[in-house]
C-alpha cells in the first residue's frame, strides 16, 4: 500500500471522528440559538459556532477529495438523481450565506431539465458548492448569477452550469494559476479572505473525472463567470403523473402542531449525539427512548415493538447498526422505518443504505431542517399508506346517494 493511500485512508478516519464531534458542536449551537429569551449576543455565538463548525468541515472534506485525486483513489459513483431539487437546495443554503453583504442573489434553473438524471449526484453538488463559495467570498456587494440549463438529446443531457458575480474580479496573470495546487488569488491584497485554495483546483479535477470541462471568463475590479459541463444520463425526462399526484396530496398533510405523539427510538453509543437527536425531537409532539447500542436496542423492541421510527447509529460497539437492523427484521411483525445516522460520507451512501434495508439515511453533522424533513417524510408516507387502506375499506354505497347529490335528485 502507497503511502498516498495511507494518508487518505487515515484522513477519511479522521473525517469520520471529526464529523461526529461537529455533530455536538452544531447541534447543541443550533439549540441554543432557538430559545427565544437569550440576549442577541449569545444567539449570534451560536450562530457563528455553526457557521465555523461548517467551515471546518469543508476544509477537511477539501483536504481528503485533494489527497485521494493526487493518489488517484478518486472514484466516480454515478446514482438517479433529481436536479431540480439538488439546484434548489444549493441556491438556498448559499444564499444563506451572503449573511449581511449586500448581494442579491439571481437564481435561473431551465424548464426543460430533465426530472431525473443518472450521473455522480455528489460531485456536483460538491463543484457547484465550491463555485458559489467562492462567488459568494470575492463579493463584498453587488450581484450573483446562479444560472443551470441542458441541452437533451435522446438519452443524453449535457448539464451546463454558470455561477457569475459583480465581484472583484482576476488579472490575466492570476487566471493563468487560477487551478494551480494549494493557491488562493489575491493573496497579498485579501489577507482578510480566508480559504488555503483548495477548491478551485479540485473542482477542474471532479469535472474532468466526470468527463466534462469548465471555462471562466473574469475582469479585474469587474466580476468573474464560471462555466462548467459535464455529460448525464437521461433516466426520466418529465416528473410521472403518479408522483405528481401523490406530491400533491403530500402537500396537504401539514405538521405545523407537531406529528401527533408518534413514539421514535434513538440507538446510538454517544451520549452527546443522543442529547443532539432528543434536544431537535423534544421540539414536536413525539414520545422519546433512548439506547446505547444494539442489543439494547433488539431487547426494547422485542418487548414492545410499538416504535413509529428508529433513529440508529452505524458504528457501534458489540453490534454495527446494519446488523442492528438485519435482527431487527427476524422479529415477528417488526416494519418500523429505520434512519441511518452516519458520519461516513461516502460516495453511493444512500444507495447502500437503502440496499441495506433503511429507510433513509443523515450524514453527520446534521440540523434540525434535515431532521424535520425525514420526519416529514416518513410519517406522510405512513399517513398517506393509511388512507389509502381506509378508501380500499369503505365501502362505495349508492351512487344515487340523496346526502351525496344534494336535493333536488331523487
Amino acid at each position: 500500500m502507497s503511502d498516498k493511500v495511507v494518508k487518505v485512508e487515515f484522513l477519511s478516519s479522521m473525517s469520520h471522528e471529526v464529523r461526529t464531534i461537529l455533530n455536538t458542536i452544531v447541534g447543541l449551537s443550533e439549540d441554543i440559538g432557538g430559545y427565544e429569551d437569550i440576549p442577541e449576543e449569545i444567539r449570534e455565538d451560536a450562530e457563528d459556532l455553526v457557521t465555523a463548525s461548517k467551515k471546518l468541515l469543508e476544509l477537511m472534506e477539501n483536504i481528503i477529495d485533494f489527497s485521494k485525486i493526487e493518489s488517484d483513489e478518486m472514484e466516480i459513483v454515478e446514482v438517479p438523481y433529481k436536479p431540480l431539487e439538488v439546484f434548489k437546495e444549493l441556491a438556498k443554503a448559499n444564499e444563506m450565506n451572503i449573511l449581511d453583504k449586500p448581494i442579491d442573489f439571481h437564481t435561473n434553473i431551465a424548464p426543460d431539465l430533465p426530472y431525473e438524471l443518472i450521473g455522480d449526484e455528489k460531485h456536483i453538488r460538491e463543484v457547484v458548492d465550491n463555485l458559489l463559495t467562492n462567488a459568494i467570498k470575492y463579493t463584498d456587494g453587488g450581484d450573483i448569477w446562479f444560472d443551470v440549463k441542458s441541452i437533451n438529446e435522446d438519452d443524453n443531457c449535457n448539464l451546463i452550469v454558470s455561477v457569475r458575480d459583480t465581484g472583484r474580479g482576476m488579472t490575466p496573470e492570476e487566471l493563468d494559476k487560477l487551478f494551480a495546487k494549494i493557491e488562493r488569488l489575491n493573496i497579498e491584497r485579501n489577507t482578510t479572505t480566508e480559504g488555503i485554495g483548495l477548491g478551485l483546483a479540485i473542482t477542474k479535477r471532479l469535472v474532468e473525472l466526470m468527463g466534462g470541462n469548465i471555462n471562466v471568463e473574469s475582469t479585474y475590479g469587474e466580476g468573474s463567470n464560471f462555466v462548467f459541463s459535464v455529460p448525464q444520463k437521461i433516466k426520466l425526462m418529465e416528473e410521472p403523473d403518479l408522483t405528481r399526484t401523490q406530491r400533491l396530496r403530500l402537500e396537504q398533510i401539514r405538521f405545523d402542531e407537531g406529528y401527533g405523539y408518534k413514539k421514535v427510538l434513538i440507538v446510538d453509543d454517544n451520549t452527546l449525539n443522543i442529547k443532539v437527536v432528543r434536544r431537535i425531537l423534544e421540539q414536536f409532539d413525539l414520545i422519546i427512548d433512548e439506547c446505547y447500542n444494539g442489543e439494547e436496542c433488539l431487547d426494547i423492541v422485542a418487548q414492545n415493538n410499538d416504535y413509529d421510527l428508529i433513529f440508529m447509529d452505524i458504528m457501534m460497539p458489540k453490534m454495527s447498526g446494519e446488523e442492528t437492523l438485519r435482527r431487527l427484521h427476524e422479529i415477528e411483525g417488526f416494519n418500523t422505518p429505520v434512519i441511518a445516522l452516519t458520519a461516513d460520507a461516502v460516495e453511493g451512501a444512500e444507495q447502500k443504505y437503502e440496499s441495506e434495508g433503511f429507510a433513509d439515511y443523515i450524514v453527520k453533522p446534521f440540523s434540525k431542517m434535515q431532521i424535520e424533513e425525514k420526519l416529514d417524510m416518513i410519517f406522510k408516507q405512513e399517513d398517506l399508506l393509511e388512507e389509502d387502506n381506509k378508501k380500499e375499506r369503505e365501502p362505495v354505497g349508492d351512487l344515487y346517494d340523496d346526502d351525496e347529490w344534494g336535493e333536488g335528485y331523487e
